[in-house]
């Protein structure tokens, strides 16, 4: 499995022939897309009739998510590409373990639970083609494997199983 992902890993980051461009979208999906959806959660908590439940579930699951991902951190050191010698690192990074990516942690925690809020299943949306945008960076300018992104998925989709069983919708609204 590890050479598997060290391979998409290397056909995914930046290499010599990399244009200008591409290396200037790799740095800004990179790290921008925390705030950009940071702003549509904001927008769409404030176009809710249940704001109460909305914030609920994004509050828990980002804080579970994150909490979890921080766990998995601790306990698991998996060398960044860069550590190992492989590919091309395009952005500072410490030398941290790489599993799962905080970054895309961060952004499918605030995602996923939109999908089961009335009425912001299009900034889910917009927030998981972000999610996947910074994935795509953060392994482009060669910080993190695409199994990390993986990981950074599943542990939010666990985090908002969690947060949407104990935060349920009253039923007169269902």
């Amino acid at each position: 499995m590890n050479s598997l992902n060290q391979h998409i890993f290397l056909l995914l980051n930046a290499d010599a022939q990399a244009s200008a461009f591409s290396i200037w979208l790799g740095r800004t999906l990179a790290e921008w897309p925390v705030f950009i959806a940071l702003l549509l959660v904001a927008l769409a908590w404030y176009r809710q009739s249940d704001r109460t439940l909305f914030a609920q579930r994004a509050v828990v699951t980002t804080a579970l998510a994150m909490g979890m991902a921080l766990a998995i951190r601790c306990t698991y050191y998996n060398p960044r590409p860069f550590v190992l010698g492989l590919g091309r690192m395009l952005i500072e990074h410490d030398a941290t373990t790489s599993f799962p990516s905080f970054h895309a942690t961060f952004l499918f925690s605030l995602a996923l639970p939109l999908f089961m809020q009335r009425g912001a299943r299009g900034t889910a949306l917009a927030i998981v083609l972000l999610g996947l945008g910074i994935a795509w960076a953060r392994i482009f300018v060669g910080v993190h494997y695409p199994l990390d992104m993986a990981g950074a998925f599943i542990t939010a989709a666990i985090a908002t199983v969690i947060a949407c069983a104990v935060f349920k919708r009253p039923k007169a609204n269902r």
